[in-house]
């Protein structure tokens, strides 16, 4: 255990939701690709459409679960782009890959930079979660066996 978390989070794929794009590359790499969102300036409410950034993102980690690169995409502003927009950025984003293995994989927490914005598999020592960011899409805790929270 890494502090209050384990060093590898397992993360089980959930077809159709914020886990479905997650498994094995040809060559033995793992995969994590999906769709989230930031409001950069703090969400306003109001017009929260024109604040909001879309953006498809996917992560590569080595054979021990290390983040090694990311691929992503600003898709646009909410108010400026059509519905399933992203989802389609996503899998142009996963292409080059080839066929995909669809699977439960285990991975290590990671921070990365995108755009000035910081994304990843992050921890959050004051809840003891581990948290994939930006938005706290979904969250990861005890009893570490794969299960999420949104």
């Amino acid at each position: 255990m890494s502090n209050w978390y384990p060093e590898r989070i397992p993360i089980i794929r959930e077809e159709d939701y914020h886990t479905h794009y997650l498994g094995e590359l040809n060559d033995g790499r793992f995969f994590f690709g999906y769709e989230t969102f930031v409001f950069p300036n703090g969400y306003k409410g109001e017009n929260w459409q024109n604040e909001r950034l879309e953006y498809a993102v996917v992560y590569i980690f080595d054979l021990d679960g290390n983040h090694i690169d990311t691929h992503y995409e600003l898709v646009g502003k909410t108010a400026e782009i059509e519905i399933g927009r992203a989802g389609q950025v996503l899998k142009r984003l996963l292409e080059p890959f080839g066929s995909l293995n669809f699977k439960d994989i285990e991975v290590k927490s990671f921070s990365t930079i995108i755009d000035g914005i910081e994304f990843g598999l992050i921890p959050d020592d004051e809840i003891q979660m581990i948290e994939l960011q930006p938005s706290s899409t979904i969250s990861f805790h005890e009893p570490w066996d794969g299960e999420y929270d949104t």
